[in-house]
């Protein structure tokens, strides 16, 4: 026989619905932010699945970030020359 820490129930998309429908309001946001969070773990993680596959050296990537920095300075200074 096995146990489990947390108890399983399977329901339906509906049944999920109907069951946070009767919460209050701030119970509401509470599960809003869980799935925000559980989703964008998810999108971390897969952000370092792609990224980890990706190989470049720090000589490289200090020559990208200075070269975005300069078209950032760049934009930034002609905005303020606009002005």
């Amino acid at each position: 026989m096995s146990f489990t820490n947390k108890p399983s129930v399977s329901l339906t998309f509906d049944q999920v619905l109907e069951i946070v429908d009767q919460l209050s309001g701030a119970e509401k946001l509470k599960v809003a932010l869980r799935i925000r969070k559980t989703q964008r773990s998810a999108d971390i993680d897969r952000l370092i699945e792609i990224f980890s596959k990706v190989k470049i050296s720090a000589k490289e990537l200090t020559a990208i970030v200075e070269e975005e920095r300069a078209k950032i300075h760049a934009r930034e200074k002609a905005r303020f020359a606009r002005s």
